[in-house]
């Protein structure tokens, strides 16, 4: 591939450094919706894969501040970005960025309470293989959360944009079949279904699956202004 067509999975450079602050601007309601639904104790361990810029690890560590908070990217751009956001909290230790593939990640077994991958999943290789290693570094009961901001291709002139970046757009029924192969105990997935304020849970365990459609009045702001309307958003948390 040429460096323009991953330029989306892997920002460099100074145009990386615009698609990042294009990206937080993009993403920031859907990662705010998704951040309610997670669950972080003050003591937990947390791990932010795809970083990008580091505003979802400065989320993450305000809405626990106790919590230590890990971010990896294997975008250069992205760590040095990430270091210069969260500078005061990294000076403090409190916050860590390091350059890292999801496919072999420099931490040792069961290390991790809470691992997030916000708008990321889209550009794993071999994604069975990366849910693996995301367990692997989890503690026993921890929490795997996904977070994209469509439930497969929602619009047809995406597509080839997205297949040239080597991207998949995954629909939550085929995340749930993926993290099932990678052994996961339980998944469930908050499905938002925008146009209609309605919140689809789906939970799927070793004793059967089961779904409720909710309301779901999360106030998503001015969102014209900051995104094209998809229209529906998924939260996918899954149990070591």
């Amino acid at each position: 591939m040429t460096e323009e067509k991953v330029r989306f999975g892997k920002p460099e450079g100074k145009e990386g450094e615009a698609l990042l602050d294009q990206m937080d601007k993009h993403h920031t309601p859907v990662s705010l919706w998704a951040i309610e639904h997670m669950n972080i104790g003050e003591d937990d361990v947390i791990l932010d894969i795809g970083c990008g810029s580091g505003l979802n690890i400065k989320r993450l560590h305000q809405k626990s501040p106790k919590a230590k908070t890990y971010g990896v990217d294997y975008s250069s751009t992205s760590v040095k970005k990430s270091k210069k956001l969260n500078n005061h909290l990294v000076q403090k230790g409190e916050i860590e960025v390091m350059e890292a593939n999801v496919q072999d990640m420099p931490f040792e077994d069961d290390t991790f309470d809470v691992v997030t991958a916000f708008e990321t999943v889209y550009f794993w290789p071999t994604i069975v293989e990366s849910f693996k290693e995301v367990k692997r570094v989890l503690k026993p009961n921890g929490k795997f959360c996904a977070v994209l901001d469509a439930n497969g291709i929602y619009a047809p002139e995406i597509e080839k944009v997205a297949r040239e970046e080597g991207c998949n757009f995954y629909t939550d029924e085929e995340l749930i079949e993926l993290l099932k192969q990678a052994e996961y105990s339980r998944i469930t997935v908050y499905n938002r279904k925008r146009k209609e304020n309605k919140k689809l849970i789906k939970t799927v365990t070793a004793e059967g699956y089961d779904e409720r459609l909710i309301d779901d009045n999360y106030d998503e702001g001015d969102i014209a202004e900051v995104e094209p309307v998809t229209p529906e958003w998924l939260c996918v948390i899954s149990e070591k």
